[in-house]
């Protein structure tokens, strides 16, 4: 595959899990059993400033992206891209009404888990076109070369600040939160770790011409 085709085909791909994670996204909200750390404090923000909730997370976006650059953390074109299209995904996901709203709650746990294992599947998609990061993980980064702390302690205390503030804010915390918290980051290795093992096969890649190496899949 020459290069503008596999550029294509990366974008395409990265646009594809920021798609299905702005969609889990909504199926979280609309399941109102409590949202991600970060989530919270996007809502939480919606019920103080004349804004969207998609219009709050690409705000945000950018402020952790202002804060990482001087902090040596300069964005890829997957950082800028994440930073709009999820917030651009999100608003119009829920304004077109693909999200049916759940009224029974069983319905509302199985939006739980489903959005859960959505967004594990949108950031396996995403980081594996190998493009960078979003903003957030950028501000992760930044303050972890910045303090020199573990990168588990810097996201930790992330989440903590974002939740607490979003808390204040009056942002949705519940089961949900607790829930997303313990198994995001495993959601995300398996569907990371699926894709991983695709682009080992010979079935998962793109065959070019006579003599030309084959091209994996992003």
């Amino acid at each position: 595959m020459n290069k503008p085709l596999q550029l294509i085909a990366r974008v395409t791909w990265l646009m594809l899990g920021l798609f299905i994670f702005s969609f889990s996204l909504v199926m979280l909200i609309e399941a109102k059993l409590g949202l991600s750390p970060w989530d919270v404090l996007h809502l939480g923000i919606t019920y103080y400033l004349p804004f969207t909730f998609g219009q709050v997370i690409i705000g945000t976006g950018l402020l952790c992206v202002a804060i990482a650059y001087p902090l040596g953390i300069k964005p890829s074109s997957a950082t800028i891209i994440n930073m709009f299209f999820v917030g651009i995904f999100v608003d119009l996901i829920a304004a077109a009404g693909w999200v049916v709203p759940q009224e029974s709650y069983l319905g509302r746990w199985v939006y739980l888990a489903l959005g859960v294992l959505g967004c594990g599947l949108g950031t396996g998609v995403y980081i594996s076109a190998n493009m960078g990061t979003g903003p957030r993980d950028s501000l992760m980064m930044g303050l972890h070369r910045k303090t020199g702390w573990r990168i588990g302690i810097v996201r930790t205390i992330l989440e903590i600040l974002a939740v607490t503030l979003g808390y204040l804010l009056g942002g949705p915390v519940g089961a949900g939160t607790i829930i997303f918290s313990l198994t995001i980051g495993w959601s995300s290795e398996v569907f990371l770790n699926l894709f991983n093992w695709c682009s080992r096969q010979k079935w998962f890649q793109i065959n070019q011409s006579e003599g030309s190496k084959s091209c994996k899949a992003p």
